[in-house]
Protein backbone atom coordinates (compact mmCIF):
# COMPACT_ATOMS: atom_id res chain seq x y z
CA UNK A 1 0.00 0.00 0.00
CA UNK A 2 2.81 2.43 0.90
CA UNK A 3 4.52 1.63 -2.39
CA UNK A 4 1.31 2.44 -4.33
CA UNK A 5 0.86 5.74 -2.45
CA UNK A 6 4.47 6.63 -3.15
CA UNK A 7 4.01 5.83 -6.85
CA UNK A 8 0.84 7.93 -6.98
CA UNK A 9 2.57 10.82 -5.22
CA UNK A 10 5.50 10.65 -7.66
CA UNK A 11 3.10 10.58 -10.61
CA UNK A 12 1.27 13.67 -9.34
CA UNK A 13 4.57 15.41 -8.61
CA UNK A 14 5.91 14.82 -12.10
CA UNK A 15 2.65 15.93 -13.70
CA UNK A 16 2.44 19.21 -11.77
CA UNK A 17 5.00 21.12 -13.86
CA UNK A 18 3.28 20.01 -17.08
CA UNK A 19 -0.10 21.22 -15.90
CA UNK A 20 1.50 24.48 -14.78
CA UNK A 21 3.03 24.94 -18.22
CA UNK A 22 -0.33 24.26 -19.86
CA UNK A 23 -2.10 26.58 -17.43
CA UNK A 24 0.30 29.37 -18.32
CA UNK A 25 -0.22 28.58 -22.01
CA UNK A 26 3.55 28.34 -22.42
CA UNK A 27 3.88 24.79 -23.64
CA UNK A 28 5.76 25.44 -26.87
CA UNK A 29 8.93 23.47 -27.48
CA UNK A 30 10.99 26.65 -27.82
CA UNK A 31 9.87 27.91 -24.40
CA UNK A 32 10.74 24.58 -22.78
CA UNK A 33 14.16 24.55 -24.48
CA UNK A 34 14.83 28.17 -23.43
CA UNK A 35 13.91 27.34 -19.83
CA UNK A 36 16.22 24.30 -19.85
CA UNK A 37 19.06 26.39 -21.29
CA UNK A 38 18.55 29.09 -18.70
CA UNK A 39 18.39 26.49 -15.89
CA UNK A 40 21.71 25.00 -17.03
CA UNK A 41 23.29 28.45 -17.11
CA UNK A 42 21.78 29.37 -13.73
CA UNK A 43 23.37 26.34 -12.10
CA UNK A 44 26.73 27.51 -13.49
CA UNK A 45 26.68 30.82 -11.56
CA UNK A 46 27.63 29.09 -8.30
CA UNK A 47 31.17 28.90 -9.72
CA UNK A 48 31.68 32.66 -9.49
CA UNK A 49 32.62 34.93 -6.59
CA UNK A 50 30.08 36.80 -4.50
CA UNK A 51 31.12 40.05 -6.17
CA UNK A 52 29.98 38.82 -9.60
CA UNK A 53 26.82 40.11 -11.24
CA UNK A 54 24.81 38.17 -13.80
CA UNK A 55 22.48 38.79 -16.73
CA UNK A 56 20.63 36.29 -18.92
CA UNK A 57 19.91 37.62 -22.40
CA UNK A 58 19.13 36.31 -25.82
CA UNK A 59 21.70 37.36 -28.42
CA UNK A 60 20.26 36.50 -31.81
CA UNK A 61 18.83 33.03 -31.23
CA UNK A 62 21.28 32.10 -28.49
CA UNK A 63 20.51 32.30 -24.76
CA UNK A 64 23.64 33.54 -22.96
CA UNK A 65 24.88 34.18 -19.46
CA UNK A 66 26.82 37.40 -18.96
CA UNK A 67 29.07 37.64 -15.90
CA UNK A 68 30.62 40.89 -14.76
CA UNK A 69 32.87 42.08 -11.96
CA UNK A 70 32.72 45.68 -13.20
CA UNK A 71 29.20 46.91 -12.50
CA UNK A 72 27.76 50.22 -11.42
CA UNK A 73 24.38 51.58 -10.42
CA UNK A 74 22.31 52.89 -7.54
CA UNK A 75 21.34 49.51 -6.11
CA UNK A 76 24.02 47.29 -4.64
CA UNK A 77 22.52 44.01 -5.87
CA UNK A 78 20.26 44.56 -8.90
CA UNK A 79 19.59 46.79 -11.88
CA UNK A 80 23.31 47.25 -12.35
CA UNK A 81 25.00 48.12 -15.62
CA UNK A 82 28.38 46.74 -16.64
CA UNK A 83 31.52 48.08 -18.24
CA UNK A 84 32.83 44.62 -19.15
CA UNK A 85 31.40 41.12 -19.23
CA UNK A 86 32.38 37.53 -19.88
CA UNK A 87 29.98 35.59 -22.09
CA UNK A 88 28.88 31.96 -21.66
CA UNK A 89 26.48 29.85 -23.73
CA UNK A 90 25.46 26.24 -24.26
CA UNK A 91 26.67 24.33 -27.28
CA UNK A 92 24.46 21.91 -29.23
CA UNK A 93 25.33 19.11 -26.76
CA UNK A 94 24.28 21.21 -23.72
CA UNK A 95 27.83 21.92 -22.54
CA UNK A 96 28.72 25.38 -21.27
CA UNK A 97 31.27 27.19 -23.44
CA UNK A 98 33.08 30.44 -22.82
CA UNK A 99 32.74 32.86 -25.72
CA UNK A 100 35.20 35.44 -24.42
CA UNK A 101 34.60 38.91 -23.07
CA UNK A 102 33.77 42.41 -24.22
CA UNK A 103 34.62 45.80 -22.70
CA UNK A 104 33.38 49.33 -23.10
CA UNK A 105 35.40 52.43 -22.33
CA UNK A 106 33.47 53.43 -19.22
CA UNK A 107 30.19 54.04 -17.46
CA UNK A 108 28.87 56.30 -20.23
CA UNK A 109 28.85 53.23 -22.48
CA UNK A 110 27.38 50.24 -20.62
CA UNK A 111 27.26 46.81 -22.23
CA UNK A 112 24.06 47.00 -24.28
CA UNK A 113 21.76 45.04 -26.54
CA UNK A 114 20.91 46.45 -29.97
CA UNK A 115 17.41 46.53 -31.43
CA UNK A 116 18.30 43.41 -33.45
CA UNK A 117 19.60 41.53 -30.35
CA UNK A 118 23.33 41.98 -30.76
CA UNK A 119 25.80 42.84 -27.99
CA UNK A 120 27.30 46.33 -28.14
CA UNK A 121 30.07 48.22 -26.39
CA UNK A 122 31.41 51.67 -27.13
CA UNK A 123 33.92 54.27 -26.10
CA UNK A 124 34.75 57.86 -26.96
CA UNK A 125 35.94 56.88 -30.42
CA UNK A 126 34.70 53.34 -31.11
CA UNK A 127 31.60 51.18 -31.32
CA UNK A 128 31.73 47.37 -31.49
CA UNK A 129 28.70 45.23 -32.31
CA UNK A 130 28.83 41.45 -31.74
CA UNK A 131 26.67 38.50 -32.71
CA UNK A 132 26.78 34.87 -31.62
CA UNK A 133 26.60 32.20 -34.28
CA UNK A 134 27.26 28.54 -34.85
CA UNK A 135 26.32 25.13 -33.52
CA UNK A 136 29.28 25.52 -31.20
CA UNK A 137 28.52 29.15 -30.35
CA UNK A 138 31.17 31.69 -31.18
CA UNK A 139 31.34 35.44 -30.65
CA UNK A 140 31.71 37.43 -33.88
CA UNK A 141 32.66 41.07 -34.20
CA UNK A 142 30.10 42.14 -36.81
CA UNK A 143 30.86 45.85 -36.81
CA UNK A 144 33.85 47.82 -35.62
CA UNK A 145 33.81 51.53 -36.21
CA UNK A 146 36.56 53.80 -35.01
CA UNK A 147 37.38 57.43 -35.56
CA UNK A 148 36.60 60.97 -34.56
CA UNK A 149 33.24 61.71 -32.95
CA UNK A 150 31.87 63.43 -36.09
CA UNK A 151 32.71 60.37 -38.20
CA UNK A 152 31.07 58.10 -35.63
CA UNK A 153 27.74 59.93 -35.32
CA UNK A 154 25.71 57.20 -37.08
CA UNK A 155 27.29 54.39 -35.06
CA UNK A 156 26.69 56.23 -31.79
CA UNK A 157 23.01 56.63 -32.79
CA UNK A 158 22.77 52.85 -33.14
CA UNK A 159 24.44 52.41 -29.75
CA UNK A 160 22.19 54.98 -28.06
CA UNK A 161 19.05 53.29 -29.45
CA UNK A 162 20.10 50.05 -27.78
CA UNK A 163 19.15 48.97 -24.30
CA UNK A 164 21.70 48.72 -21.48
CA UNK A 165 21.74 45.19 -20.09
CA UNK A 166 20.80 45.04 -16.42
CA UNK A 167 22.86 42.78 -14.17
CA UNK A 168 21.91 41.31 -10.82
CA UNK A 169 24.13 39.96 -8.01
CA UNK A 170 21.48 37.49 -6.88
CA UNK A 171 22.31 33.97 -8.02
CA UNK A 172 18.92 33.05 -9.52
Amino acid sequence: MKKQLFSLAMLLFTMAPCSQINADNQNSDSTIVENQEQDALRSFVSNFSDTSAFAYVKVGDQQVLLVSQETFGNNENSDLEAVATSIFALDAKGKIVSLGSIRSQGTLYPVSLSDDNKLMVAGHRFVNIYSIRGEVPDLYLDTHAEGEVQEMAEMFKIFEQGTPILFNKNRH
